[in-house]
């Protein structure tokens, strides 16, 4: 992939660059339609930058340097909607793992904590399978996470053995800590977190699929059950109603190979439609082939362009400009679309 050359706080836009791993694991499919990648693909907003890097620490993630601003940057604020904010960011890695965790925290823009619960549309759970889910868990406690797992400890899954604890980082994001049964030693991470996914939740599962499968081109890796599920043990480790039931289906991203999730769970409905600024707001980075397509299928589905003036925006990228935008889809995700001509990707 072409090195982009960023300037100043570009690089919150360009992280998916620097935040690669020295070894890149094996690439996922090719694409197929409007999505060709992914930059940085969980992006948490947060109130406290320095609370949320202390989290993600805990959980296994590894920081550089010091944080970045966009204090001289109006077109990444215009990106953002958000021109009279202030941005501070940082990204955090996992070691043999594509991608990253781009904490950014926003002010000056009258965000309110969403406080989500983890069944509610809107809501994205990172879901981070770690090498020792008691050291993991040990180092979280430490600084006194909430718990919503019932009982507030680790838990097992009889079935299978899978031992999982649901915990909130400071703004309220849910990441699930998971260790498998059998500890597969083919699982690509080289540090404490073994692998990652996210999983985000929404209102009608074949809508979504019909977005980010049918409309953006994310290729099918677990197709979407007819009929709900349920499970009293894994309704305990996510915290919920043991009669809760839910419908789940997992996509993949071309190139980059990282998984996204869809759940729906049954009678939920959608809450107020979050502002980017809203401490427990969630992005995700998309790499498209055609950033006019891809934001005209976001908001034909429902979703809602978020950037200053309404569509794609150039901002300044090294000698060139990269044309972004961000969309608010119809669940309460954003997303940011980064166009990525053939030469770039």
């Amino acid at each position: 992939m072409k090195r982009l050359l960023v300037a100043g706080g570009i690089a919150l836009i360009a992280g998916f660059v620097h935040a690669q791993p020295a070894t890149t694991p094996p690439a996922g499919p090719a694409p197929t339609g409007l999505v060709v990648g992914s930059g940085n693909f969980y992006s948490p907003i947060v109130a406290n930058l320095e609370e949320a890097i202390a989290f993600y620490r805990g959980v296994g993630f590894e920081f550089q340097g010091e944080p970045a601003n966009a204090d001289a940057n109006l077109p990444l604020r215009q990106m953002f909607g958000l021109p009279d904010a202030k941005l501070r960011y940082q990204i955090g890695r996992a070691p043999g793992l594509p991608g990253g965790v781009e904490i950014i925290e926003i002010s000056g823009a009258g965000g309110q904590r969403l406080n989500l619960k983890v069944q509610d549309p809107g809501t994205v759970l990172l879901q981070v399978v770690v090498r020792d889910i008691d050291a993991t868990f040990a180092r979280l406690k430490a600084i006194k996470v909430p718990v919503v797992s019932t009982g507030g400890n680790v838990m097992t899954v009889p079935d299978n053995g899978l031992r999982a604890v649901l915990v909130q980082d400071p703004a309220g994001h849910f990441i699930r800590l998971v260790q498998p049964g059998n500890a597969a030693a083919t699982q690509p991470g080289t540090g404490d977190i073994r692998a990652i996914r996210v999983r985000h939740t929404v209102e009608n599962l074949d809508r979504a699929i019909a977005l980010y499968r049918d409309a953006l081109g994310l290729q099918e890796s677990r197709a979407a059950p007819a009929t709900y599920s349920s499970s009293p043990p894994i309704a305990d480790s996510f915290g919920v109603p043991q009669d809760t039931q839910w419908r789940l289906a997992q996509l993949t991203v071309p190139t980059s190979g990282i998984p996204l999730e869809l759940i729906e769970f049954k009678g939920a409905h959608r809450p107020q439609p979050p502002d980017l600024a809203d401490p427990g707001a969630t992005r995700i980075q998309l790499r498209v082939s055609d950033i006019d397509a891809a934001a005209t299928a976001l908001v034909k589905a429902g979703g809602t362009f978020i950037s200053t003036g309404g569509k794609p925006l150039d901002l300044p990228a090294g000698n060139g400009t990269l044309k972004v935008g961000v969309v608010r889809d119809p669940d309460g995700y954003f997303i940011v679309l980064i166009n990525t001509p053939p030469a770039a990707r």
